[in-house]
């Protein structure tokens, strides 16, 4: 689930309150909403450091943008995070709480292309790399020329079976591509 999805979900669920406390970190993570391990330690310093319980206040004010504004230059140059990556926790909380309604774009993980490592050849089959790119939530996986979309328990399902000869690993992925469709 993207983050401002899981953001909106714990709302929607728990209340408002739930930004500024402790388990806020646990129920995103649940929800397998960070990406990376630096959008999970932006969320812990900003409960922890007080940040989501100002925001909290801030959401009740007219003047929200000004305190939004001072958080995340805080949390730039006082905790040392990068700005693309507290600006896109800022805006997937303010669209959580429909005050835009641009839905925010991960800086992070819009697109990056990786090479899954070269695997050994397969009796049954020729693989020499596996290309893997990923967009959003999806994942193009790439094997003898075929591509497969996959999802990201999906992509992580595949990664577990890394030592699977090539023509078992081609009816996993046929199969959850199937399954997408």
């Amino acid at each position: 689930m993207t983050l401002e999805k899981a953001i909106s979900y714990a709302i929607d669920n728990e209340g408002l309150e739930i930004i500024s406390e402790a388990r806020f970190t646990n129920y995103l993570n649940d929800l397998q909403a960070f990406d990376t391990s630096a959008l999970k330690r932006v969320i812990s310093a900003m409960i922890d450091g007080g940040y989501f319980a100002k925001l909290k206040t801030a959401l009740s004010l007219d003047n929200y943008e000004l305190q939004f504004n001072d958080v995340g230059s805080r949390l730039v140059k006082d905790e040392g995070f990068q700005a693309d990556l507290v600006k896109y926790v800022l805006d997937c909380l303010l669209y959580a709480v429909h005050k835009t309604g641009n839905v925010p774009t991960n800086p992070q993980g819009t697109i990056t292309a990786k090479k899954v490592v070269s695997r050994k050849k397969s009796s049954t089959s020729d693989i020499s790399q596996i290309n893997v790119t990923q967009v959003n939530d999806n994942y193009f996986v790439e094997l003898n020329g075929q591509s497969y979309e996959l999802n990201q328990s999906q992509y992580k399902a595949i990664l577990r079976k890394k030592d699977m000869p090539a023509d078992r690993l081609e009816v996993w992925l046929k199969s959850y591509a199937e399954e997408n469709k």
